[in-house]
């Protein structure tokens, strides 16, 4: 079995365990946790998120957005998320978590623009190196 399918059936698994997502239990304490070992990002990878063509790094430090956003979606989708096998409950809720609106790639993009002022939706922003001489004068 790989890696993504060990960890789909962890989250399958535990998602199972909980009877209703609507009331707190330790089953559902227990899938906050395997969420956020089996979805969420530990390292650096790059995301490209829906609606863009730009890929962001992304690293374990945005992870509890990932964790956030998965989770809101299971809540809210509890019947889908029960109906759907292992692999691909493993992959909606990683795109969720990465991908969406809410998710690790919009909140890494919104980290790299926070202070750019004047920029217009839709405007693409360019980082360059500049010349240190042309900056001094």
């Amino acid at each position: 079995m790989k890696q993504n399918e060990i960890r789909g059936q962890l989250v399958a698994e535990a998602l199972a365990m909980c009877t209703s997502l609507a009331q707190p239990s330790p089953e559902f304490e227990a899938l906050w946790f395997t969420v956020r070992e089996n979805i969420c990002t530990r390292g650096l990878c790059l995301v490209t998120p829906l609606g863009s063509s730009s890929s962001i790094p992304v690293t374990a430090e945005h992870a509890t957005s990932e964790l956030l956003a998965a989770m809101e979606w299971l809540i809210g989708h509890e019947d889908e998320a029960r109906g759907l096998t292992p692999m691909v409950l493993f992959i909606k809720l990683r795109g969720i978590a990465t991908r969406g609106a809410s998710g690790s790639a919009r909140a890494a993009q919104s980290d790299a623009l926070h202070g750019l002022t004047h920029v217009s939706p839709g405007d693409p922003v360019v980082f360059t190196d500049i010349d240190p001489i042309e900056a001094a004068s």
